[in-house]
Formats: structure tokens, sequence, C-alpha cells
């Protein structure tokens, strides 16, 4: 009977295509055109909004040959699908690999799929444990300087299951990224990244392994937004997602990425456009400032937001709860190779011992992690000998760290208008397409550091031209939390410009690769200095030579939460261009702690002398 059905359904479609003029069948027909047109079908086959052609570049997401550039035809071919009699594997039937278009066509032509047999999908209910998933959390795991895959962060979904007896690990996750081989060259990943050179997947997994992945490998933070969706909101996203696991897209490293897709499949349910499409960039965090703004019903889409604190933040966590005499016994402890056989140790109580071996076995696996001398398995053995002495019930949990959750940080665009003053008053405009640099609040990212991309500074007093552009700019204090061995590191810098080598001069601009290492020290909370020596190649410009280096020391200080201030002194040396050494030092200052907005002032001197006054909005 159900081959009847099938048979029967088909032919009617495919008279509704041989004679959509008559009036008799014109309004199914219409309604199939309707459908085909619309803006959700032509989401669930991810056709742009401006395109005839899908981004999934996997022919076995479409049933129709061409229903990759043919809405019309991927849903005949899909309805014809649809209503198939039942094979055996059912998990290879169209309602089980399409789960939301089945789902979503019942609604709009429900009369074409009267002849659809019931078909159960044992992988999808395995997979959405028995369909028990209640709600859906967007997390964002934070920058990781030590690769350029994951300079801005990254944006990850986690369903959860309503199903008390799995914890907070055992839920599944959806995530993108692209198809990288191993070991791949850094500077390979950013051109292939750049210029579409990957293919990128969805995936899936327990959230477990992306703990284990950003929060332990890689020492990044994961911050959970939970998000305030209806349960039909939520089944519509399960049942796309689904369907997306293991399609293949083109990879491009500054749009098409993880925040693009991710903002694409919110957006089938949350009327808020999450990323603009027409921006040549998509950043994760945009996704979560937008979240937040979010709302519906009147009501904001984010609920709750868990922070998920990475390895490295427990362990600077309870090193900071530890008090002065644990802390001189843990360097103590350090020092005898991780022996508790020293002195003080058994004057502190039950509970500061134990606190005192949980910082350190925290400490030890981030120093294994960093792949660094000082952590052995016979030290780590050591430690639990001593562990398993104390009672059980002297255990301390500790609470996740009170930072702010990163949406509340500068937003990641500047457009800045300033005036100059100097021997000519004039007028700079600077844009930055991403993200921050060393005056920026931290809130959200990592403390002390610079990442940006894009930056153009364009000058007018005559006329309009172009002062400085920095195609790549990134400065790392690598601080030491506790003054433990391993913990932080050398103060590190890599940027490529073309920016004035001086500014005595109106166009002594030079193409310039510079890169520079040093210390930086945090001598109280909000106070640090710094020393560097960088180097420079660069082109032979106004007879500044081609190579030089300059030493200089400097200092960042947060006078209050809405104002920081840096101080930098400095000498060039120019190896290849007698007389052209020079001092030159820069006093600038940030007010403002407002995500979109900041005022910001200061000197410098680089044989001339400049005084700045500008207004930065961020979006």
């Amino acid at each position: 009977m159900a081959a009847v059905m099938w048979f029967l359904t088909r032919k009617f479609i495919l008279l509704l295509l041989l004679f959509t003029s008559n009036a008799v069948i014109a309004e199914p027909a219409d309604t199939l055109h309707k459908v085909a047109n619309s803006a959700y079908w032509r989401a669930l086959l991810h056709f742009p909004v401006d395109k005839s052609e899908s981004e999934i570049i996997d022919t076995g997401f479409f049933l129709a040959t061409n229903g990759a550039t043919d809405p019309m035809a991927e849903l005949l071919a899909t309805l014809d699908q649809l209503i198939k009699p039942s094979e055996d594997d059912v998990n290879s039937h169209a309602q089980c690999r399409f789960i939301a278009r089945y789902h979503w066509l019942k609604q709009q032509v429900p009369e074409l799929l009267v002849g659809a047999p019931p078909i159960s999908c044992p992988l999808f209910d395995k997979w959405t444990d028995q369909q028990q998933i209640n709600s859906v959390s967007a997390v964002f795991a934070s920058g990781y300087l030590g690769n350029p895959a994951s300079f801005y962060g990254h944006i990850l979904l986690k369903l959860n299951s309503s199903n008390t007896n799995k914890s907070i690990l055992q839920q599944q996750s959806l995530n993108f990224g692209a198809a990288v081989p191993d070991a791949e060259n850094p500077l390979v990943y950013i051109v292939k990244g750049l210029f579409g050179g990957y293919d990128a997947v969805f995936s899936h997994g327990l959230f477990y392994k992306n703990v284990l992945t950003y929060g332990e490998a890689e020492l990044r933070d994961l911050w959970e937004y939970k998000l305030e969706l209806t349960p039909e909101q939520v089944q519509k996203l399960v049942f796309h997602a689904w369907e997306l696991i293991g399609r293949d897209y083109q990879y491009f490293f500054l749009q098409q990425n993880c925040a693009y897709r991710m903002a694409e499949l919110l957006e089938l349910v949350i009327d808020t456009e999450l990323i603009s499409k027409h921006q040549p960039w998509a950043m994760p965090i945009t996704v979560f400032h937008r979240l937040a703004q979010a709302k519906q019903d009147n009501r904001a889409i984010v609920g709750d937001i868990i922070h998920h604190p990475s390895r490295q933040q427990r362990f600077h966590r309870r090193y900071t709860e530890l008090n002065d005499a644990q802390r001189q016994i843990i360097k103590t402890i350090i020092d005898a190779d991780f022996s508790v056989d020293v002195a003080g140790y058994n004057q502190l109580t039950a509970a500061q011992q134990s606190a005192s071996l949980e910082m350190l076995f925290d400490y030890l696996e981030f120093l294994r992690i960093n792949k660094q001398p000082l952590f052995s398995e016979s030290a780590k053995q050591r430690l639990l000998q001593a562990r398993l002495r104390l009672p059980a019930s002297t255990t301390r949990d500790t609470k996740p760290s009170d930072f702010a959750p990163p949406h509340r940080g500068t937003l990641p665009s500047m457009f800045q208008l300033s005036g100059v003053k100097a021997d000519n008053n004039v007028a700079q405009i600077r844009f930055r397409a991403t993200y921050y640099d060393l005056l920026t609040s931290d809130t959200g990212r990592a403390a002390y550091s610079a990442l940006s991309m894009f930056d153009l500074t364009l000058r007018y007093d005559d006329g309009l031209r172009v002062q400085r552009f920095e195609l790549l700019n990134i400065e790392n204090m690598n601080l030491s939390a506790t003054g433990l061995p391993g913990d932080g590191g050398y103060a590190w810098k890599l940027n490529l410009a073309y920016a004035p080598q001086h500014l005595a001069c109106d166009n002594c601009q030079a193409s310039q690769l510079n890169a520079g290492i040093g210390k930086a020290r945090l001598w109280r909370p909000g106070v640090l200095t710094y020393a560097l020596l960088d180097g420079s190649i660069h082109s032979n410009t106004a007879n500044s030579g081609m190579v030089s280096i300059q030493p200089r020391l400097g200092m960042l200080a947060d006078i209050a939460p809405w104002w920081r201030m840096q101080v930098e002194v400095g000498r060039r040396y120019h190896f290849d261009a007698d007389g052209r050494h020079f001092n030159w030092y820069t006093w600038q200052h940030r007010l403002g702690a407002q995500p979109n907005w900041d005022i910001r002032f200061g000197i410098q001197r680089q044989q001339a002398t400049e005084f700045t006054l500008a207004y930065s909005r961020y979006s």
C-alpha cells in the first residue's frame, strides 16, 4: 500500500510541474513555488539571500542533481524521497537524513505528504538522547595567541538534555571548523585560509571533548551562554543541526568561518542578525555581543552565563586563594622536587594542606600541557600519596573566577576621528577592522596583549593621504600570575606595517616587518612594566637604511577602571644609515569603559612632537 501511495503522489507532483498553467491545479502549483522560493526553504538549503547557489559544496546534501542551484528541483526531489517506502536501513531514509525539511514541509504542504510512511530514526534518537534536548547554549572559547586559527576565539553550540542522569560534560555539542592537516605550517594555514584553500564541516561530540581541547590542551576559557528559546525553536535548530553534520563547505578564515556558520544556524530560529553578511570579516565575539542585546517577546535571549575556566585559570585562581605562608611552602615544595617533607608543611591545617596540594596538581598539569621540564610523573605520584593521607572531607572545590563575560568587552571594530597638533594642525581618520590594542580594556581577552588587523590611518592637511597601515599587529606580555617556574614567559611582538620612519617627515612611509622579544612584570594589580628589544626590516625610505633595532622600556597602568595609561621610551638605531639614530617616547591615555566608545589623548616624540586627541567608536 505504501508503494502505491508513493507512486500516486509522485505522479501528482510531476503533473503539477507539467501543467502549472492549468487553472484547476494552479493553486497547489503556486503553493509549491512559494515554498521553493521562501526564505526558510532557501535557508535550509543554505542559499545566500543574494545568490543562486548553495554554499554547501557536498553533493550528498542534495537529493536533486541540480539541487545546489535550483530550490524548486530540490523541493520536488525532497517530497519524492520523503514519501518513498522504507528500506532496510531506515537511517538513510530522507525523513531521517533531512528531518528539518520533513517536519517543516509537513506544515507547509501536508496534502503532499499524506502517503509518507512512518519512519523511526535510531541514530537521530541516540544523538538527541531520545529527543530529550530541551535547551541550547552558545559557547565562546577565548582567543589563543599560540595559533593563528584561534586568534579571535571560537564558537560552538552545546545541546542540553533534560536527562538528569547526564552531567554538563556529557551533553552533545556542535562544532564547525576547517579540515586542516596535522602540523600544518601557520603561514600556509593563513594563506590557504584567506583564499578558501580548505574545506570545513560541522562535527559533533560530547562537551567534555571541547573542555579537553580548549580548556586543557590550549588553556582557553569557555563561556557558556544559555539561550532562552521556545521548545519549537530548540526542535527546529536541533533538526537542522543534524542535517548539517559532516557536510562540506568552503572555508574562509576571515568570513565564512565558525562565527558565520554558527550565526547562520542560530538565525534560523532567532529573528536577529548575529553576523553581517556583507562585511568582509566575521568574528565569534560579535555573535555574543549581539546575542546579549537580542530580545524575544520583550525577554532577553541570553539567560544564565556560565564560566568554564581553563586549567591555567583554575591554577591561577587556586594560587590567589592561598595565604602567604602557604605560597612560601608551595615554593619550597617545588624546589624540593615536589616533596612535602619540607619545613612548615606539617604546621598547616589539613584544609590548608589539601588546598595547597590541589593547587599543585593544577600547576603540574599546566606544566605538562606546556611541555615544561619541571613536570614529571614521579612528582605527581608524590603529591598524590600526600593527598591520600588527608581526609577526603577537607577537599575544597574552587569557585569559577569572577571575570566579566566576554560580551562586556570592547566591540571589535574601531572608527576613530582625531585632531593632531604638530607643525601643522591636521585631522586624522582611522579605521581598524579588528580587534584590540594595549590600551583597550582587558575584559573578555588575554590581559595586556594586542591583536589587530587591517588598521588604516588617513591624514588630511593639504590633501588626504595614507599616514599608516598595519596589516597585522600582535603583542603579548606573557605575564606570570604566580611567579612560579614555567608560569609566563617572554614578552613578544610581531608587526607588519606601512608606516613613517619618524614624525619629522611627511612622506617617509616604509614597508616594515617588525618583531620584538623581552620580559614583562606585573608589580601589583593594574601596574605592568616591560622591556623589549625590537628588530625591523624595512624599505630604504628617506635614507633610513633597511635594518634597524630599538630597545624600549614601557609601563601600562590602570589608574581607574575607565582610565588606562601607557608610557614608552626607546632609542632607534639604523645600522646602514649613519646619523639616523634617535631617541623617542610616547605617552598615551584611554578614557572610557563602555563597549562602544572611548576617548584617547597623548603625546609622542620621534624627531618631531605630536599631540593627539581622538574619539573612537566601536562596532
